[in-house]
């Protein structure tokens, strides 16, 4: 995030707004300046005078206000289409890569997003408008007395540097206090999953400590951030306050010594204030900007350009799959070593063993989302060469599958309207015909994530549907069946192992029947090492 990407998104806009911020701070200082002949026809008792004036200034105090108030909300304006684009980018990068944890990514987009709202677009448009007022008032006090603007200079510039003793420690302040907010979200996000089975068992002790102690270190982390902010502010201030106290004094002994007039006396001094207010609050703002560096480091690097992959349909290709020497060690210590296999197009494998033998863990293997420690998980062709494969294009069905807030017809055909001729005779496959004909919307049913308006066998039935329209060539199933009941089981593997697919199934205690079905099974065994 930088200024120079906020005025691409809308540079006319833009160059609007602050021209819009130039000509409050002008109408601003006017308002002060006039000020200067309406006390000197106070001074001489000519009301017309006074009042002729005073209306001028009220005049240029209205203009301010309304110059200002339609920059904020044309600034407003682009900064949420600016973070809109950040969003989108933000999007891709977390569709490229893996994230498990929803925290993060709701940290990311939305928390982090808002700090930098609050502390870096807000402020750098408030340094503006101080910054300005300074370099007029001054300007304006360089009209009276020359005496003035160096004395103002000096303290402004002791109010200026004073505050970047801060500016490192503000900045990890705000960037530990949006880590602890990302750690609040994930701890909340477990703790919240898993409420039913805290229900059941009163276990509400562990769950209110385990949700206190992150809410007060996030508590701690925001409590230390406000306060370094409120040191860096107070001894500015405090600086302000002395200064202002100095330029009193030097206007009094101007007046008195006849070097300015009696209205440039309040004037005077309103514009020195001004300009150490101004000053104060220029580095005030940015100390907020200087002190979001670090997490707009880290929003950039999710804003770095991606490429979405492409559906190449090089699964289409493979020959066979080959399993050689593989092995993953965990960092407790432990592994699997896996036996050596080759898996060909065509076949119809069931892969089986006791808990703990890695089966799921093989799956995640093959689908490159863990890195073996040593040997390999090769894909082939007809020739045997290396096929360079994204994995995504593997079918998988995990037995807790995705579902998405939106139509059972989106939800099998994965928002490709193309497939939807081929929805009808996949839920026929699933046996799911059945239970969509109790649903009074068929298949425009909704489903409903928050009211679970959809059984776990429901669910998978639709998942598997999602894999038969899609013709995945080779397509893993991880407990895809669990939820559903034996005799539909078998009805819906029938259907699904008649394909051309190659179909690799992780399965419990499944009947003899059913194991009949596959071409072959595959059996791990607990070779698992500790170091």
């Amino acid at each position: 995030m930088n200024i120079k990407a906020l005025f691409r998104v809308n540079k006319s806009q833009f160059i609007l707004i602050f021209v819009m911020v130039i000509l409050a701070t002008i109408a601003d200082s006017a308002s002060q300046y006039l000020m200067t002949p309406a006390f000197n026809h106070l001074k001489n008792l000519n009301f017309i005078g006074f009042s002729i004036f005073i209306v001028l200034s009220l005049s240029c105090d209205l203009i301010r206000v309304l110059l200002s108030s339609s920059s904020d909300y044309l600034y407003s304006k682009q900064n949420q289409t600016y973070l809109h684009d950040i969003r989108a980018k933000i999007s891709r990068y977390f569709f490229k890569n893996d994230f498990e944890k929803t925290a993060t990514i709701q940290n990311q987009m939305v928390a982090n997003l808002d700090q930098l709202t609050k502390n870096y677009l807000k402020p750098w448009k408030m340094a503006f408008f101080y910054a300005l007022e300074v370099i007029f008032s001054i300007g304006i006090l360089f009209s009276y007395n020359w005496i003035l603007v160096v004395l103002t200079l000096i303290l402004t510039t002791i109010s200026l540097f004073l505050p970047k003793t801060f500016e490192k420690m503000t900045s990890s302040a705000t960037l530990r206090m949006t880590k602890k907010n990302e750690q609040l979200l994930n701890t909340v996000a477990k703790w919240v999953k898993g409420l039913d089975e805290l229900r059941r068992y009163a276990s509400f002790g562990i769950y209110q400590e385990s949700i206190s102690k992150a809410n007060a270190d996030y508590q701690t982390a925001a409590i230390h951030q406000g306060a370094t902010h409120t040191i860096a502010e107070l001894i500015t201030s405090g600086v302000n306050i002395l200064g202002q106290m100095i330029l009193m004094a030097v206007c009094a002994y101007l007046y008195f010594h006849g070097q300015i007039v009696f209205g440039a006396v309040i004037t005077t001094i309103q514009f020195c204030v001004t300009v150490m207010n101004g000053a104060s609050l220029f580095v005030s703002q940015w100390n907020l900007v200087e002190s979001t560096q670090g997490l707009r480091d880290e929003i950039g690097k999710l804003q770095s350009s991606v490429q979405i992959s492409v559906d190449h349909h090089c699964d289409q290709k493979i020959h066979k799959l080959e399993v050689k020497n593989l092995s993953l060690k965990f960092e407790n210590g432990e592994s699997i070593t896996y036996p050596d296999f080759v898996v060909k197009q065509g076949e119809k494998v069931l892969l089986t063993g006791d808990s703990g033998t890695g089966k799921s863990t093989l799956f995640k293997l093959i689908l490159g989302k863990l890195k073996p420690t040593r040997g390999q998980v090769a894909f082939k062709d007809k020739d045997d060469n290396l096929i360079n494969l994204n994995q995504d294009e593997l079918g998988y069905i995990a037995q807790d599958g995705t579902l998405f807030p939106d139509t059972i017809e989106n939800n099998i055909t994965m928002f490709n309207s193309s497939l939807n001729s081929q929805v009808k005779s996949a839920i026929v496959a699933v046996n799911f015909a059945q239970d969509l004909a109790k649903m009074s919307q068929g298949l425009e049913q909704r489903v409903d994530l928050d009211n679970e308006n959809l059984s776990g066998g429901q669910k998978q039935k639709i998942i598997l549907a999602r894999a038969i329209v899609h013709h995945r060539k080779w397509i893993l199933i991880d407990e895809g069946t669990s939820a559903i009941d034996s005799q539909a089981t078998k009805e819906i593997l029938k259907n699904l192992l008649k394909s051309d697919s190659t179909i690799i199934m992780i399965a419990h205690n499944f009947s003899q029947d059913l194991v009949d079905m596959f071409d072959r099974k595959i059996e791990l065994e607990n070779r698992g090492e500790k170091a």
